[in-house]
């Protein structure tokens, strides 16, 4: 007598793939609502950011917020974004705001379309290739770190075009600390018209680089020269860490403490060290920055004061500077009037 035959069960194997579906429906549901509700929380940031920049007198606008960045970030689209203080505006045709569920602490944004740039004058055409940054959030308390990068950007003013292939801005603000800011510009090519008459600088600024740390309360609000006042007389100051300038036959490093005096000018000291100094003052004489009569006279006295650089064996010289009265002067001797610095 044969064993009875064990009855197939067709129906609960066919459930699984049925479950696996129902399972992927719910998590692509999950991600959709995590998504959404990190895309209210972008907008309720951008809200209370506006705000905020508004009580202290800026200028916020962009239309209505469009989310997206499904499946991978919670994103906002911002059409017709401007930004304006004081004589700096900026206008965008859309900006988009992201966070990745990777990391829910940093926000990326990124400007998009045409774009318009007002520096104490008219707005000027801006193109980028790249236009984007981030910002390191921290709850409820203004951003903490942050950086913006441009790339490929031209500025279409009315003496002709500024062209600046790569540039970075970063900032660090730890609560109860002075603002670090750090700032990398390369390959900057300015017009002929904003250009030293001397042919040895060149259109092209090849490096500059900054290293700062400012002082003093930042969250006024009022018109930029009532904001600018309060913040000297709470004693702000900016410390200049590190100057680096690289254009054509000027290589230049600085440090440097700065404050403003009562006509809220720049006043400080610091150190400077240039190398081939002889080139860059013979440039600065030539692009009429120098009196002739002051060229001399310091050409003089610069084989007392150079040396050779043991790195590189090239003439370097590094003196005291002072800015007093809008006069810059170099081991305590006036080297040349600085233009008056106008808040708008």
């Amino acid at each position: 007598m044969s064993a009875p035959a064990i009855p197939h069960q067709p129906r609960r194997r066919r459930r699984w793939p049925l479950f696996l579906l129902l399972a992927v429906v719910a998590l692509a549901g999950a991600h959709a609502a995590a998504l959404s509700w990190m895309a209210g929380q972008i907008q309720q940031g951008l809200e209370a950011w506006a705000a905020q920049r508004r009580a202290q007198g800026w200028q916020v606008e962009y239309g209505p917020p469009q989310r997206g960045g499904w499946p991978w970030a919670a994103s906002l689209r911002l059409p017709g974004f401007g930004l304006a203080t004081g004589s700096v505006a900026w206008q965008a045709e859309a900006v988009t705001l992201s966070v990745s569920p990777r990391a829910l602490n940093l926000l990326h944004w990124s400007a998009e379309g045409a774009q318009q740039l007002a520096l104490a004058g008219p707005s000027m055409p801006l193109r980028t290739a790249s236009l984007q940054g981030e910002v390191l959030l921290n709850g409820q308390a203004p951003p903490t770190a942050g950086s913006v990068r441009a790339e490929s950007a031209e500025l279409q003013t009315s003496i002709g075009t500024i062209l600046l292939p790569t540039a970075q801005l970063g900032f660090d603000a730890p609560a109860g600390q002075p603002l670090g800011l750090t700032l990398r510009i390369r390959g900057l090519t300015l017009p002929d018209h904003l250009l030293p008459p001397s042919p040895a600088f060149g259109p092209r600024i090849d490096d500059l680089t900054l290293d700062a740390a400012i002082s003093g309360p930042l969250d006024a609000a009022g018109p930029l020269p009532r904001r600018v006042a309060l913040w000297r007389d709470a004693g702000g100051r900016v410390e200049v860490k590190g100057l680096t300038l690289r254009w054509g036959p000027t290589a230049v490093s600085a440090a440097a403490s700065l404050a403003l005096d009562d006509a809220l000018q720049p006043s400080g000291a610091g150190t400077v060290r240039v190398a081939n100094p002889t080139a860059t003052l013979d440039a600065l004489t030539a692009s009429g920055a120098i009196p002739t009569r002051t060229a001399y006279t310091v050409r003089r006295v610069l084989p007392l004061l150079t040396r050779l650089d043991p790195g590189g064996g090239s003439p370097v010289i590094e003196l005291p500077v002072a800015v007093q009265d809008r006069t810059l002067s170099v081991a305590r001797f006036p080297l040349m009037q600085l233009q008056t610095v106008e808040w708008r």
